[in-house]
């Protein structure tokens, strides 16, 4: 299941990686904190910890920070690659590993655009 689906910025890449508010509801662990660590797998199954966290003002706007930003500089991400976090099912889940992200970066294929996997 995608927990969302998101076109990278400058920010995003540069700075920190803001999410879709909606999507806290899929990250358990903050219990009154203000930031909880996710582990996430990529296509190449490397395992990666993302810190979550909001901010301490009335809207709670989210964001992953540490961790991402190695992940967007390893693979070499660019404004307007297409991110997708998803959630992993309970019987997929190993090594307290809840989440896979998948990057796909528009291309042209013989004429036309294509997403392709970027990881």
């Amino acid at each position: 299941m995608a927990v969302f689906i998101k076109r990278l910025t400058k920010t995003d890449i540069d700075k920190r990686l803001a999410i879709p508010t909606k999507s806290l509801e899929h990250f358990p662990g903050f219990n009154g904190r203000q930031g909880a660590y996710l582990k996430v797998k990529d296509r190449s199954r490397r395992l990666w910890r993302f810190r979550c966290s909001v901010r301490k003002t009335s809207y709670p706007k989210p964001v992953f920070s540490s961790g991402c930003l190695q992940f967007t500089h390893h693979y070499n991400l660019r404004i307007g690659d297409k991110i997708t976090l998803r959630k992993q099912l309970k019987r997929d889940v190993s090594n307290g590993v809840q989440y896979k992200i998948e990057v796909q970066r528009k291309i042209n294929l013989f004429g036309k655009d294509v997403w392709a996997p970027v990881l």
